[in-house]
């Protein structure tokens, strides 16, 4: 089978971005024999898509079928008519939500909802992440896939050793914010709240260091040096920093959000909290009062939620 894959831009050497699970999924989907060609939309955002559509264009005679990850390079995917398209929406292009605290740009959001709505009606094929995205996609019957998780880049470590490699200090709590703190969806005030007043119940100092500029590559490492992360995002799909923090066996303290419920059912020491800091407190305490770490990479694994189980899926 040949794919044309439409994609936002791609992590490479000096630019992390945050589609590196979309990379990976290209890469997981080879070594199953697929032939994926891939157009990225990047450059000014005011040409990007009109640029990726003329590509598209110009090769989808080499492709049996087009698949796009994000509803605005779905919109690129179905400009022709030639190829069948499939579109992979990843959250936040279905799941509403105050992109910042404006009318504008919250009519923005609403207006990209409501046309990424129609866009799964006029394709041939839809990918959500979650069944909570798969309920909000009204008149068709999508396939719900989150994505999968590479068990060989994300594995658990010594956590002294990881220290040691990042240059931290040995002794100390730290705690893990997946994100931008900067970005209103991740919702970094109530996680830093909730820090401070476990920080209180426990008597001792916790750091928050935020997942922010970090190399994907570094990424695993990172988790492996911290002792829990918090995750308080107002919308996501199905997150693919739980699944990484799973798949290194970090803690997780996170609200219900996305499918995260389903994904850390049954996992020790993690825990689904309220959207409450008190409530995310004090199951940062309790899991920050144990040293030991969790066992999501058994639950990832029996979910089936590794790269390969997840590309034959795909």
């Amino acid at each position: 089978m040949r794919v044309l894959m439409v994609t936002p831009p791609l992590p490479h050497e000096g630019r992390p971005t945050t589609t590196a699970f979309i990379a990976r999924q290209i890469e997981s989907l080879r070594e199953l024999g697929v032939a994926v060609d891939v157009v990225e939309a990047d450059g000014p955002s005011r040409t990007k898509y009109l640029h990726a559509t003329r590509v598209v264009r110009q090769r989808m005679q080499r492709c049996d079928l087009v698949h796009a990850h994000y509803g605005f390079c779905g919109w690129v995917a179905r400009c022709q008519r030639v190829r069948p398209v499939v579109v992979s929406f990843l959250g936040s292009d279905l799941l509403y939500y105050p992109a910042r605290r404006t009318k504008r740009m919250a009519a923005y959001r609403r207006a990209e909802t409501r046309s990424n709505l129609l866009l799964a009606r006029v394709v041939d094929g839809v990918i959500v992440k979650s069944e909570e995205m798969a309920r909000i996609v009204n008149g068709v019957r999508p396939h719900v896939i989150p994505n999968g998780v590479d068990l060989g880049a994300f594995a658990p470590r010594d956590k002294e050793k990881a220290r040691r490699e990042l240059g931290w200090p040995r002794a100390g709590k730290r705690v893990l914010f997946p994100g931008n703190p900067d970005r209103l969806r991740k919702g970094f005030p109530l996680a830093q709240a909730a820090v401070e007043e476990a920080s209180r119940l426990l008597g001792e100092p916790i750091e928050l260091f935020a997942l922010r500029g970090v190399p994907h590559e570094d990424v695993a490492m990172v988790m492996n040096a911290c002792d829990a992360m918090v995750l308080t995002s107002l919308a996501e799909g199905s997150p693919n920093v739980v699944k990484e923090a799973m798949a290194c066996n970090l803690p997780v303290v996170s609200v219900g959000v996305g499918d995260v419920a389903f994904l850390l059912g049954g996992v020790r020491r993690c825990a689904v909290a309220e959207r409450d800091a008190a409530a995310v407190a004090e199951a940062l305490r309790d899991v920050l009062a144990d040293p030991g770490r969790s066992d999501g990479r058994r639950a990832l694994e029996s979910k089936g939620l590794d790269a390969e189980t997840v590309a034959r899926r795909i």
